[in-house]
């Protein structure tokens, strides 16, 4: 069976020249093949099945057997590669820290270090009793994120 890094190769080929970007790719011991793919306006399922159909041609089932998935990234899971960032940038996202703290807001920038997440929070106003609600952002290093996911709302 090939490797990760041969796939890895003819993934790049096929996606060359067009919006889409892999996201993960993995082989199974048991000739598993999973690709995930993704696109700033999103993948369908026509597009996976030519990805898959592309892919297959180039793989030779006549040597050996396998099973091959090509799939979108999904709705809810954690970013992996830098295309999901700035695909999301203006969208709310679930940011969970390594020290266990979560954060909800829009994804505004990200760079190779980090992100900068726009998140309201209540703080103490001078003179009054009640806390108020106050948009800030925050840069966040990647070295601090555990996971970043995305959030549909309705």
């Amino acid at each position: 069976m090939k490797s990760v890094a041969e796939i890895k190769e003819i993934m790049d080929t096929i996606l060359q020249g067009t919006d889409l970007f892999l996201v993960d790719l993995s082989v199974a011991a048991d000739n598993s093949i999973e690709v995930e793919i993704d696109a700033p306006k999103g993948v369908n399922v026509d597009t996976c099945r030519e990805v898959s159909r592309k892919l297959e041609e180039r793989l030779d089932r006549e040597t050996e057997d396998f099973a091959l998935t090509v799939c979108s990234a999904g709705i809810g899971y954690p970013f992996k590669v830098p295309q999901q960032y700035e695909k999301n940038i203006g969208n709310t996202v679930e940011v969970k820290l390594a020290n266990g703290q979560k954060l909800e807001g829009t994804l505004k920038a990200h760079t190779e270090n980090g992100i900068t997440v726009e998140v309201e929070e209540k703080v103490a106003a001078e003179g009054k009793r009640r806390k108020t609600t106050v948009k800030t952002e925050k840069d966040i290093q990647f070295s601090e994120i555990k996971e970043v996911k995305d959030i549909v709302t309705f």
